[in-house]
């Protein structure tokens, strides 16, 4: 070992000071998020911290013996990751029982199983890129997607770093510590080209929109390989191998990088923001600050922080920074559930001492008993069966929310289907006359069940688009003879529509043709996320745009839009002109006004679920609940050959907007219309459409 060498200890308190730092910014990212805008930069540096110290671990091993016992590394993984884990999973899903309406169960269910198995990251990447799933609400157990990560690279790095020691075999007597110098060279190519394919994929994920990149572990894995690279550096630092120069190691050198390093990553915990491309190459900041700081290790003299490293409140934070990281979300969770509002500065403060707390407790009796308990830790088989077993009775546990959903809705469904099949009078939007009432019938049952809303979408197949494809697609439903032909044009807030549409074209004996596409407004104005690259607009509102202006058995056009809708134009003049497009070709169009929109904080189906015998305590102001941004009306009056109709009476009365109405549940989720309500509205809507046709 060289003298100017930094000696690898089994404890390091600046690895404990970064633990610290990083749970701390997630944490304050989680409360108060308009502080710490980029304190989701945290778990980056776990990322490096955890890739650096068990590629560390790993390369002692396989340089000592000439092979790694995944038995061995994996029991200790099972001791460490385990018991908190499932102690938490377990704590969650009995207190969502208690705290989470019926609505929220299945859900809690998913989210408890998937974070059991460790594949938490891959459920949430696939529900990012579901579009009826995407607005879900964060749940209790989010944030075990990190955690997904870090055990899927447990999993496969050891075998890497294994077929590399056994495809490079010695050519020349020796030790395995002589053995190894050859193989190390092998393991800094192999361990680079995975950081560097990681890093190209999570920076294209990132650029081309692809909200599931924030999760999946293959746009994270380069994290955790630079510090792997990083333990690769040190290592044969500490054999010759790799000699640094003087100046590179010395006291200042070392407190200049680790402070610069400091720097650069508060100023992405504070530049940083939820608009920021990442993980990509934004990442690179906080994953090469957190290396560089690893790198320079313990540090002395002038400029030196080791007085603050050392302190031990900081070096505690660090130790329990696992189980804070785990009790502190599902506290967040629960409170802004129980308080229907996001914890304010006190609040935040009371979350933040209540969370210490419990990872303390977690601390003293759960992980650092079992890491240590001779029974397990004397036995790699014995720690195996025990992980497995605790990992299979959290799973049995995380069946029940969702089991017992079922087995609860299945009763209810079967009177809310009967009730849908023999419409009181009455009915849904049939009660607005009647003071628009919640229930019309003894008994109080909403159609849809609130547990089943999200599912209560128009007949309508595969025939909406998803947000990223570059395709429109073109469905016909009606009579292939009809006289008569009407498009629905537009985003899901059209598609929404369909139902009344289509059962008044029925009657009439009308052909309906579509073209929607989730997320995408018939607008020629662009949409911002379709300039940042996460939706694709463009391309489908130009085909929408030439095949209905090809077609010649167009009679009319309906089209809405949902106003919560950013763009990089003014959206009224984008709307005219797209509605001019199709005037000057003889298309008449008849846009619809947006329906409102419930407070964003939470779903009116959860809400009538925990109020079933008062649903009134559901409703909401008229005022505020039509998004100002709407620039239907607007566009309405630059263009004014078209007919407008607005059926805002339809879901607010004397200035409420309830959630139920004659038992029907108008939302299905937090903006969209329940496919029962609006099959309620068809007389209105074919009375409205059909009086703005015969004016034109």
């Amino acid at each position: 070992m060289s003298s100017n060498s930094v000696q690898v200890r089994n404890f390091r308190p600046e690895i404990q000071a970064l633990r610290a730092l990083a749970v701390l910014l997630v944490v304050a990212y989680h409360l108060e998020p308009n502080v710490v805008p980029g304190g989701y930069i945290g778990v980056d540096i776990f990322f490096v911290i955890s890739g650096f110290l068990i590629t560390s671990h790993l390369l002692r091993e396989a340089e000592r013996a000439g092979r790694i016992k995944l038995s061995a590394f994996f029991a200790g993984r099972a001791r460490r990751i385990l018991p908190a884990a499932m102690l938490v999973i377990l704590v969650v899903v009995a207190a969502g029982f208690m705290i989470f309406p019926k609505t929220q169960w299945g859900t809690l269910g998913t989210q408890a199983l998937a974070s059991a198995f460790s594949v938490q990251n891959w459920v949430l990447a696939a529900d990012s890129v579901d579009y009826l799933a995407a607005e879900q609400a964060a749940g209790p157990l989010q944030h075990f997607w990190s955690l997904g990560v870090e055990e899927q690279f447990y999993l496969f790095w050891p075998l890497l770093i294994l077929a590399v020691c056994w495809l490079v075999k010695p050519t020349m007597p020796g030790s395995h510590s002589d053995h190894f110098a050859a193989r190390r060279r092998w393991l800094w190519l192999v361990f680079g080209a995975v950081a560097l394919f990681s890093l190209g994929y999570s920076a294209y994920a990132g650029y081309s929109g692809n909200s599931a990149g924030y999760f999946v572990t293959t746009t994270r894995i380069w994290e955790l390989a630079i510090g792997g690279l990083l333990a690769l550096g040190v290592q044969a630092h500490e054999k010759d191998a790799l000699r640094l120069p003087r100046w590179a190691t010395a006291w200042s050198t070392r407190n200049l990088a680790v402070l610069v390093a400091l720097i650069a990553i508060g100023i992405a915990a504070f530049s940083y923001d939820g608009a920021t491309v990442f993980p990509g190459i934004a990442a690179a900041v906080p994953v090469f600050g957190c290396a560089v700081i690893i790198a320079a290790g313990s540090t002395r003299g002038p400029g030196s922080l080791h007085r603050l490293v050392n302190w031990s409140p900081v070096q505690w934070v660090g130790l329990a920074s696992y189980s804070l990281y785990l009790w502190h979300w599902p506290l967040i969770v629960f409170y802004t559930e129980l308080a229907g509002a996001k914890p304010k500065p006190l609040q935040s403060i009371a979350l933040l001492i209540a969370s210490l707390l419990l990872a303390w407790a977690s601390l003293k009796f759960v992980e650092t008993p079992m890491r240590h308990l001779r029974f397990l830790a004397v036995s790699p088989t014995r720690s195996l069966i025990a992980g497995a077993a605790m990992v299979a009775v959290t799973a049995s546990v995380a069946l029940l929310p969702g089991m017992t959903q079922e087995r609860m809705v299945k009763q209810e469904q079967r009177v809310a289907t009967a009730l849908a099949e023999q419409r009181p009078e009455g009915f849904g939007a049939a009660s607005l006359g009647q003071g628009a009432p919640a229930f019309v019938t003894d008994q109080h049952q909403v159609v849809p069940v609130p547990a089943e809303a999200a599912k209560d979408l128009p007949d309508i197949g595969n025939c909406v688009q998803n947000p990223q494809s570059t395709q429109i697609k073109e469905c016909q439903f009606g009579s292939k003879d009809a006289t008569f032909t009407v498009a629905l044009v537009g985003d899901s807030h059209a598609a929404h529509w369909f139902e009344a549409l289509n059962e008044y074209a029925k009657s009439k004996g009308w052909k309906v043709v579509t073209y929607l596409k989730n997320s995408c407004p018939f607008n020629e104005a662009q949409r911002k996320a379709d300039k940042d690259g996460s939706i694709n607009c463009q391309e489908a509102y130009e085909q929408s745009l030439d095949a209905l202006t090809k077609r010649n058995d167009i009679n009319a056009v309906v089209t809405s839009n949902w106003a919560g809708s950013t763009f990089v134009s003014d959206p009224a003049q984008g709307l005219a002109k797209t509605w001019g497009k199709l005037e000057d070709a003889g298309l008449p169009v008849y846009p619809i006004v947006d329906t409102p929109r419930p407070p964003q904080d939470s779903y009116a189906r959860d809400c009538v679920e925990q109020n079933i015998e008062n649903p009134e305590a559901c409703s909401f102001p008229e005022k505020g609940a039509f998004d100002k941004a709407d620039p239907t009306k607007a566009a309405a009056k630059l263009e004014p050959r078209v007919k407008l109709l607005d059926f805002s009476d339809q879901f607010c009365v004397d200035g409420t907007c309830p959630a139920v109405v004659g038992n029907v549940l108008i939302y299905r989720d937090k903006h969209h219309i329940s496919d029962t309500y609006m099959s309620t509205l068809v007389p209105i809507f074919g009375q409205r459409l059909q009086q703005a046709i015969d004016s034109k």
